[in-house]
């Protein structure tokens, strides 16, 4: 069966949160996620940050938790 998905470039950048590096997906249009499935116009944009400012107070936040607690 052909993938009858639509072909199209999805943007990455980099994300430096303390020592970690993250790799988002996504741009100014579709959303932003740290999981390029995400981006894809067929997910729900629940799953996508508005920004990347968005996206990355969330992974401070995250960062910065103690573990099981985020």
């Amino acid at each position: 069966m052909a993938d009858t998905r639509s072909k199209r470039l999805i943007r990455t950048r980099y994300v430096k949160i303390g020592k970690q590096l993250f790799l988002v997906y996504g741009d100014e249009h579709s959303g932003w996620s740290l999981d390029r499935n995400d981006v894809c116009l067929q997910a729900p944009s629940r799953f996508r940050y508005g920004s990347v400012s968005e996206l990355v107070f969330a992974l401070v936040n995250l960062c910065v938790t103690p573990e099981g607690q985020a």
